[in-house]
């Protein structure tokens, strides 16, 4: 693995995790199609993609994040817990958008992100900002941005 503080990339798949569509009240009875239920499980972090520099492979290759049906999800790396949030989505825009927050960690405050996404089957992708900055409109992260561009695969549904 490259030489680079574990702690920047952590929270990285910190905010990926934050990402996780989640509704901040219980949906309606009759909803048809809820992300957040389809969301419940273990999801290996495929790839992540900041200001166009990818994070390495093999680092990723050792964290996971969980969801849970109350939209509560954390990041393990070695399968242990660095890092949780939750999260709110909206799925009737187009594209798809979410607003999260990391509840913090040692050594991790707690921020506040924005950005879209896109779950199809047992893959998901999220591109997200700091909040403050104008939400993405487009699933990138060239250089400068400010983005950060993940693709998580489900391993586990529960």
């Amino acid at each position: 693995m490259a030489k680079h503080s574990i702690r920047p990339i952590l929270l990285c798949v910190a905010v990926v995790a934050l990402s996780a569509p989640a509704y901040a009240q219980p949906p309606a009875a009759a909803a048809v199609s809820d992300d957040r239920a389809n969301s419940v499980g273990t999801w290996n972090v495929v790839a992540v993609e900041r200001d166009g520099k990818p994070v390495d492979p093999e680092f990723l290759a050792m964290c996971k994040v969980t969801f849970r049906a109350d939209g509560a999800w954390a990041v393990l790396f070695k399968r242990l817990p660095v890092a949780e949030g939750r999260s709110t989505n909206c799925q009737d825009e187009f594209p798809k958008t979410f607003e999260m927050e990391t509840l913090g960690s040692e050594g991790i405050k707690p921020r506040r992100y924005k950005g879209i996404y896109q779950l199809d089957g047992d893959t998901r992708v999220l591109c997200m900002v700091a909040d403050g900055e104008p939400r993405p409109n487009e699933f990138a992260a060239p250089r400068h941005s400010g983005r950060m561009l993940v693709t998580l695969r489900r391993t586990i549904a529960q």
